[in-house]
């Protein structure tokens, strides 16, 4: 699911100009900008959180700026470095002290899926391209959170809806704030 997410994010990052970085995202305060500074700063904070490093220094990488002159590239590198660290052994089992509480590997796991899915929706929504998300993704943290909803910061998550003849992906939307 973290592929199918990252390749979500990265395809609708291609059609990113220059130009687009100052625009709006649906997030309240973020340029397209910011918005990509936080997915690629989070994808380097989680290596770090995966490989053992101490809190002190996973957090002082949140308030420096990740982006070069390539964003595309930025992202597609530290996506892949953020796979491979999810790939190691016992990576999924180890706790971690994450700023919202100790979590598992697999619960940090979905912590990215869940940011490279809805951030690439608020990356098409900003930039006016396809924001579809993958039904299957959708459907995964969905089934996720229905069973542990202790995955999701609850400041960011809106009361569940009613959702009746809503699609997996329209009920994630509604659920996180966007739909």
């Amino acid at each position: 699911m973290l592929d199918i997410a990252t390749a979500g994010f990265a395809s609708t990052l291609r059609f990113v100009e220059p130009a687009d970085l100052t625009r709006s995202t649906p997030n309240p305060g973020w340029t397209v900008r910011d918005l990509l500074n936080h997915v690629v700063g989070g994808n380097r904070r989680y290596v770090l959180l995966l490989t053992g490093a101490p809190t002190e220094e996973v957090e002082a990488l949140r308030d420096l700026d990740h982006l070069t002159t390539d964003p595309y590239a930025d992202f597609v590198a530290t996506a892949a470095e953020v796979s491979t660290a999810f790939r190691g052994p016992g990576v999924l089992d180890r706790i971690v002290h994450h700023r919202w509480g100790d979590r598992t590997g697999l619960q940090l796991l979905f912590l990215r899926i869940t940011e490279h899915a809805l951030h690439g929706w608020d990356l098409a929504r900003a930039i006016d391209a396809d924001d579809s998300l993958d039904l299957s993704v959708a459907d995964f943290l969905l089934a996720a959170i229905d069973v542990d909803p202790t995955l999701v910061n609850p400041n960011a998550f809106a009361i569940p809806p009613n959702d009746d003849g809503l699609t997996g992906a329209a009920r994630l939307l509604a659920l996180t704030g966007r739909g």
